[in-house]
């Protein structure tokens, strides 16, 4: 082939693959990777430490008793909430509220059965993670809708029908436009002010696999980790105005919120920097966003603290696998042209993750103390609890929701020796 016919190929290539580049990238490009950002700062996991598997003897499993003839109910739940009195919720992947009761024991060591129950259907998305108000309603995030809540009083023993009410889908910005909410993740409640505080994960939304007609939240992430645009936010409703206001953006997969006791500060996970940052509501540093902690052993899902002891807990559902980590260390050029390239990979030719379930108690510190990584707790290799995605403390237990199976995990504290 000649320099001209070279030339000319070339220049049809660029121009189809411009063309069609929306369809070959729905989602952009990848982005380059600022100095300090990216999942491939941190440390490897220890493979010795196998404090979160069964045989440990501080680890639950609860899974549930199907009825013959039905279907499942707790399906895939991200995350398990509880309210004041300690009755268990989830959120299924079919779109439902489910509430899990008579619990009980089985010949199985560390395995229990529970009945679940359907308490509501929250609509056509994907709901991941909810948190009871003082007013005794649930708000939840869905992935499709954005921000919405569900108020249970007076239905839970009634046969009348709860409603859910759609709460914010966008947000306005300061001059006045407006940016939708693509992809909503996490929720916490101002246990002061009663404000929400929710993340919209990234600008990627997740669509319907059109085989099972559920929505594929986990491409959606798997986009953000590998382009890197961070386009994550951590966002606050107001229920007394109806407005939403940006706290925190530029975040790499917006992902779990918690609110300190005092509603001093919230907490914010961004999962493929491995790291929690801390909003600062009041005080000298209000207004303020400082990195916390980022030496974890994983990328980071959801965050909860216990309002009895201050210490708080950290999802760690997979480690950084080798190949990722050389992949973000090329040269930044190299490393967002194959970025790029995986990009248009079809999305079950995307990497995996590794089998992997942990989570971190941490301390996130005080004026006088640093913040610092307590302990992490961790089933190396998944064997017995894999991709842990939300962690929920409540009398000194940590419920922990999964991903990739249909069970609630419960790991007891109380049978934690201190170190």
């Amino acid at each position: 082939m000649s320099l001209l016919s070279t030339a000319i190929f070339v220049v049809h290539v660029a121009f189809l693959v411009q063309k069609f580049s929306y369809l070959l990238l729905p989602y952009g490009p990848a982005a380059d990777i600022p100095p300090g950002r990216g999942p491939h700062l941190g440390p490897r996991a220890d493979p010795s430490n196998v404090s979160l598997r069964l045989s440990n003897k501080k680890l639950t499993k609860i899974y549930e008793r199907v009825d013959e003839g039905k279907d499942p109910l707790v399906i895939k739940p991200e995350t398990v909430i509880l309210n004041n009195e300690g009755k268990i919720f989830v959120l299924s992947e079919n779109g439902s509220l489910v509430t899990v009761v008579d619990i009980q024991e089985t010949d199985q060591p560390f395995i229990s059965t529970a009945k679940a129950i359907e308490v509501a259907h929250l609509g056509t998305g994907r709901p991941l993670s909810g948190k009871f108000h003082q007013d005794g309603c649930l708000y939840f995030v869905d992935v499709i809708m954005g921000l919405a809540r569900i108020c249970l009083d007076g239905i839970m023993n009634s046969e009348r029908i709860p409603h859910v009410e759609l709460l914010a889908s966008r947000v306005q910005l300061d001059d006045g436009s407006y940016s939708p909410i693509n992809y909503a993740d996490d929720v916490d409640v101002g246990p002061k002010t009663g404000h929400i505080y929710f993340t919209d994960a990234s600008n990627a939304r997740s669509d319907r696999d059109v085989r099972t007609g559920i929505y594929d939240i986990m491409y959606g992430s798997k986009v953000e980790g590998i382009r890197m645009n961070l386009s994550g936010r951590l966002l606050r409703y107001k229920p007394e105005t109806g407005e939403v206001d940006v706290l925190i953006t530029d975040l790499a997969f917006a992902n779990g919120v918690a609110v300190d006791k005092d509603e001093t500060y919230v907490l914010c996970v961004s999962t493929f920097d491995r790291a929690v940052f801390k909003y600062h509501l009041d005080g000298e540093k209000a207004g303020q966003v400082e990195r916390l902690l980022d030496q974890f052993p994983g990328v980071l899902d959801g965050i909860d603290c216990s309002f009895q002891t201050g210490k708080c807990y950290v999802a760690i559902p997979s480690t950084v696998s080798a190949p990722l980590v050389a992949l973000m260390k090329l040269p930044p050029f190299l490393s967002k042209l194959v970025r790029t390239l995986l990009l248009m990979l079809p999305r079950n030719a995307t990497p995996a993750a590794e089998p992997f379930g942990g989570f971190a108690e941490i301390d996130p510190g005080a004026s006088n103390s640093p913040a610092s990584i307590i302990r992490v707790f961790q089933d190396p290799d998944g064997r017995d609890i894999d991709f842990i995605t939300g962690v929920t403390e409540f009398g000194g237990k940590v419920y922990l929701g999964s991903l990739h199976g249909n069970f609630i995990g419960v790991y007891d504290l109380a049978l934690i020796p201190s170190f």
